[in-house]
């Protein structure tokens, strides 16, 4: 017996998609100290920085497959679109490292 993929719902699949979304926003901003400078601007680390691109890269795939629908689209537009939001989340965490002096925490 062969088994099928299971169709989900699109409505279901979006509105899942915006908690995930909504949920690694919460995320950032604990990851960026957002609640804790009572006022006074810091400098975030490396590794939170580091932790920002990825949940950032993460949120931009989850709106290229799900929000642009590339979900359905050839793995050469998927990986395309993948890779240059990669570069531009290197560059920016490397841009900060660079100016930081690559301090950790």
């Amino acid at each position: 017996m062969l088994h099928t993929p299971r169709k989900t719902n699109p409505v279901f699949r979006l509105l899942l998609t915006w908690v995930l979304m909504s949920g690694l926003t919460i995320i950032s901003m604990l990851s960026g100290d957002v609640l804790e400078t009572k006022g006074h601007t810091k400098s975030i680390g490396l590794v939170s920085v580091s932790i920002l691109m990825m949940i950032t890269l993460f949120k931009c795939r989850l709106l290229l497959l799900d929000f642009l629908e590339l979900r359905h689209s050839t793995k050469g537009w998927r990986r395309g679109f993948i890779f240059v939001i990669l570069l531009i989340t290197t560059m920016i965490a490397a841009a900060y490292a660079l100016a930081r002096g690559f301090d950790l925490f």
